[in-house]
């Protein structure tokens, strides 16, 4: 019995949906973000901010590589990593205090925002049906049928 909840657990708490949930929570707060900046656009001396989430997935990724590595035939091919510290993937809210194009200081562009929300929620839109995906695996694997 208890080798089956392992099972379980490893199946239902696998990397991949690790870092769905992960990109879905974080693409959720980005779109709160910049929905903040853009709700701030004409307060004076308000500066604009950005959730940094891929940076500090990339910093993990290169800092944990394995050393055994996999053939692999492309470039693209990902090496697998064996477990990673979750606890290092967390976004980071970051104020920008670049130059302001105004003469309040201000350094919201409504548009750049605009069109920032709109990639988040294509990318949002991509995680959520990735994830959907994974569970129609998970559901096929354990009906045996599609």
């Amino acid at each position: 019995m208890l080798g089956v909840i392992i099972l379980l657990e490893r199946i239902f708490d696998s990397t991949t949906q690790f870092l769905l949930n992960k990109g879905l929570d974080v693409a959720s707060l980005r779109n709160r973000v910049i929905a903040d900046n853009i709700a701030n656009a004409n307060t004076p001396r308000f500066k604009r901010r950005e959730v940094i989430f891929e940076e500090n997935i990339k910093k993990v990724l290169e800092k944990n590589k394995i050393h055994d590595k996999l053939k692999v035939n492309d470039s693209r091919h990902m090496q697998i990593v064996e477990s990673l510290p979750y606890n290092q993937l967390e976004p980071e809210i970051r104020t920008l205090n670049d130059l302001s194009y105004r003469n309040d200081e201000n350094n919201v562009d409504v548009d750049v925002e605009t069109a920032k929300m709109a990639k988040n929620k294509i990318f949002y839109d991509a995680l959520g049906q990735s994830m959907s995906n994974e569970i129609s695996l998970l559901r096929m694997a354990i009906t045996g049928r599609g």
